[in-house]
């Protein structure tokens, strides 16, 4: 095989690919949005309404009869908050 078959890497300090995309911002306001539709809810109300609340049950049992149980879901989902706390109640 020859070398030109193989996925060329930079190195860490290497800037020939850098772009306009990777630059920092121009402005020092930097702001970071998080959009949380049921904020007018108090917490109980909100973790009702995360998609992961209505496997509860599948999970608990998934949980007492498996070794292994793999959560895949949408980042948000509560995969990660809520199941913990599922877990902790029994």
């Amino acid at each position: 095989m020859s070398a030109s078959r193989f996925p060329k890497f930079l190195k860490p300090d290497d800037e020939s690919f850098a772009s306009e995309r990777d630059a920092a911002p121009a402005d020092d306001h930097v702001t970071s949005f998080v959009f949380n539709a049921h904020q007018s809810l108090n917490l109980a109300a909100q973790r009702e309404r995360l998609p992961i609340r209505q496997y509860r049950d599948q999970i608990l049992y998934c949980l007492e009869h498996y070794q292994t149980l793999v959560l895949v879901g949408e980042t948000g989902s509560g995969k990660s908050t809520q199941v913990p706390q599922f877990v902790a109640v029994l």
